[in-house]
């Protein structure tokens, strides 16, 4: 039998890892990356911190996700992204506070508004001025939802964990 000194000690152990991750966010919540989106709204209703990771999900056959720079991104143009990917699936961890711009390189995509600008604050800063987010009346759009969906898998695959342990400690 596993003392209560233990299992305390346990849970020291494993609790702070809860809080060691960032929050993870599907650019377009449930639309995903495509055109005709807007996500300077989607952008501005959300707070990025260094540590957080965005994912982009689309159909690889017809999008892709270019990293580029401020003047490239107001231009909408691709053609010398510091990164592409095409992958389907890209996901980047925010590493560092500032702003990040990525756009779909295939042709009018960005102009029909397939970009985005990520503003990162990290510790000891306070935002840029963004525009300011428009209130979604609707809970399913919010953008919260995405952040809640890796709220509530990390808590089950979390909750998992320890009862495995326990399950092996006892």
């Amino acid at each position: 039998m596993v003392s209560p000194k233990h299992v305390m000690l346990m849970f020291t152990i494993i609790a702070p890892s809860a809080i060691c991750f960032g929050a993870v966010y599907r650019v377009g919540d449930a639309s995903g990356w495509h055109p005709m989106f807007n996500y300077t709204k989607w952008a501005s209703s959300n707070k990025f911190h260094v540590g957080d990771t965005i994912r982009f999900e689309y159909n690889a056959i017809f999008h892709n996700v270019k990293e580029v720079t401020e003047p490239n991104y107001r231009a909408c143009n691709g053609t010398k992204a510091i990164a592409t990917y095409f992958s389907g699936n890209d996901s980047f961890t925010l590493d560092h506070p500032g702003h990040r711009y990525f756009l779909c390189g295939f042709p009018y995509h960005c102009r029909y508004g397939q970009k985005v600008e990520i503003y990162v604050v990290g510790e000891g800063t306070s935002p840029s001025p963004s525009p300011s987010p428009v209130a979604d009346k609707n809970p399913a759009n919010s953008a919260s939802s995405s952040h809640h969906n890796f709220s509530v898998q990390f808590v089950t695959k979390y909750l998992a964990m320890v009862i495995l342990v326990l399950f092996y400690l006892f």
